[in-house]
């Protein structure tokens, strides 16, 4: 009887152990059983840059008055994508800016004609114009006599020269090379006579010039002291245009950079929330994918490696493709994968699941404009790190 009771006992353990559920395979043990020639990992989609929140300053207490685009549409940079209230007081307060700075404008001419009469001060300019022409037509007349004088001097040398030679041949007379000799001088004393010519009819008309202006100016009879006042008073009017153009921007909201509208957080009508902007835009013309590497894996990872790139909940069909082009430089939190599973309260530096590094994979041109609207979008990556693997083999 005792030893049917220890059978029994017996059995019933052996069934407890048959019965009990087996331990799930950890996180290390899933990642020894990852294909060796590759590295899966969670990423979401970005476009190129970042996602910009357009605002404008100031505008806590301003209500949007026109949309000028829609959601996904394309903008250039500084285009203009939306305006504020109080548009139209503002753009009355510019022209009326600009209207004050053409009558300082008037001013300062103005004080700068002086007491003289307008026909005076005509008819001085004019009298230094002409005297400016004159002697623009005289020079070039005079460098004529001289280019000419030149090409005299010039025949004047060469024939001298030809006598020379025959004269040692004995070619000719000494009679001809003095004749030559005599035609050389009195060449080289016509080019010095049209020289001094020239500075004496620039001297004589310069001269001139600087005594008209001299008149000019004695019509004019300006005080700098009321020069600089009315100069003052302009400057003050083109700061207050500048001002007024700088409030008239605060209700012009524009793009800071060319890319596609996201998203419109601001209607019209609506007050401006600063912190969540009037609108979002982005560079989706390249989209990036952001991964998240364990840290386990880095040490696997190159620029150039070609990726696999696929949607973690079905937001897009069949496969695309990508190439890693930037590499992290420390170690970060694997946020997708506390967004999925509720958070964690580990530590990077303690959790060994929640170590990663960032890589940012580009999505090839060919494959940009299935997820160009998918900004944020999870997905799951795989990279092929079969060559990394034959380099250190």
């Amino acid at each position: 009887m005792k030893r049917f009771q220890q059978s029994a006992a017996l059995l019933g353990i052996i069934g407890l152990c048959a019965c009990s559920p087996q331990p799930s395979p950890s996180a290390e043990s899933v990642a020894t059983a990852a294909p060796a020639d590759s590295v899966v990992a969670l990423g979401r989609l970005e476009p190129e840059g970042e996602v910009i929140r357009i605002s404008v300053p100031n505008a806590q207490d301003s209500r949007v008055n026109q949309v000028l685009v829609k959601e996904g549409d394309w903008v250039k940079a500084d285009q203009v994508l939306a305006i504020l209230q109080g548009i139209d007081r503002r753009k009355a307060d510019l022209r009326d800016a600009e209207t004050d700075v053409k009558l300082q404008r008037a001013e300062v001419d103005k004080v700068k004609q002086g007491g003289a009469k307008k026909a005076q001060i005509t008819a001085q300019r004019a009298a230094i114009v002409r005297l400016q022409a004159q002697l623009k037509t005289t020079t070039k007349q005079k460098q004529a006599a001289i280019a000419s004088a030149k090409a005299t001097l010039r025949e004047a040398q060469l024939t001298y020269q030809r006598r020379q030679n025959l004269i040692a041949q004995g070619a000719i007379a000494r009679a001809d090379l003095d004749l030559a000799q005599r035609d050389l001088d009195t060449s080289i004393a016509l080019l010095n006579e049209r020289h001094a010519d020239l500075e004496q009819t620039r001297t004589t008309l310069e001269a001139e010039i600087q005594q008209e202006q001299a008149n000019l100016a004695e019509l004019q009879e300006v005080r700098p002291v009321d020069v600089e006042i009315a100069e003052a008073r302009l400057t003050k009017a083109q700061i207050a245009v500048e001002q007024r153009q700088a409030i008239l921007e605060d209700v012009q909201v524009r793009a800071p950079i060319a890319g596609q509208i996201l998203r419109i957080n601001t209607r019209v009508g609506e007050q401006v929330n600063t912190s969540q902007g009037i609108m979002e835009l982005a560079r989706t013309d390249r989209m990036f994918v952001t991964a998240e590497i364990s840290e386990l894996d880095i040490n696997k990872v190159r620029k150039g490696q070609r990726a696999t790139i696929t949607s973690e909940y079905g937001g897009f069909s069949d496969e695309i493709q990508g190439t890693v082009e930037q590499i992290g430089l420390q170690i970060g939190r694997r946020v997708l994968q506390e967004a999925a599973s509720g958070g964690s309260t580990g530590s990077p530096l303690t959790d060994q699941n929640a170590r990663i590094v960032t890589v940012k994979i580009r999505v090839d041109p060919n494959d940009n404009a299935k997820v160009t609207a998918l900004t944020y979008m999870q997905v799951r990556v795989k990279l092929d790190i079969t060559d990394e693997q034959n380099d250190s083999d």
